[in-house]
């Protein structure tokens, strides 16, 4: 299962999981079937530089930006207001996806196919900037804040371990439950606390 530091509100991209995993994209928070967590820079949509938007310089400008506390209907909003601009703006939407998919408003589904390129260009300004604490290049003291949080999950009873790559986490072989037993409200509960404990200096 692929799990990434969580906010207070993190667990809403997962909402989002189906755009554009195919144009480069960043992966979901919490996408299924892998074994690898990504990163807390991960989200749910295109790459910055697939979008036309960066997380340095004027393309932050005026880009919406989560907090560590961003509540999970605040987030909502913003990925829904993304979402909805791409799809008016002509990337196509997977109608029947976008019919069971819930969230603030009706939920948006759409093609993983990164086109038209002017429609992420159109609403570059809409996509949300992560918060700069879960940024590697913006957070100094992010390499011994994730090992925090890896701790963080351990000590809550989930048998992971970090990768030596540093590009995240994966579940400890041969463990029977490596879990530790949390799964869907749970672990996105555990996830939230531990990344507010590891990042938010509590």
């Amino acid at each position: 299962m692929t799990n990434a530091p969580r906010r207070a509100g993190f667990a809403a991209l997962t909402l989002f999981a189906t755009v554009l995993a195919g144009c480069g994209g960043e992966k979901s928070a919490a996408e299924g079937a892998a074994d690898v967590a990504s990163l807390a820079t991960a989200s749910a949509t295109p790459s910055a530089s697939t979008s036309g938007a960066s997380t340095s310089g004027a393309a932050t400008i005026g880009r919406p930006q989560l907090r560590l506390d961003t509540t999970d209907d605040e987030e909502n909003r913003l990925w829904y207001a993304y979402h909805l601009c791409l799809r008016d703006n002509g990337v196509k939407e997977n109608k029947g996806r976008s019919a069971g998919a819930t969230g603030s408003g009706p939920g948006i589904s759409l093609d993983q196919s990164g086109e038209p390129k002017a429609a992420y260009v159109a609403c570059a300004n809409k996509l949300p900037l992560q918060p700069p604490e879960l940024d590697e290049k913006r957070n100094p003291n992010y390499e011994s804040q994730w090992n925090d949080y890896v701790q963080c999950l351990r000590g809550r009873g989930m048998k992971i371990h970090s990768l030596p790559d540093g590009s995240g986490w994966t579940y400890d072989d041969g463990v029977a439950d490596p879990s530790g037993g949390f799964d869907g409200p749970a672990l996105s509960k555990v996830e939230r606390e531990c990344t507010m404990e590891a990042f938010g200096g509590r």
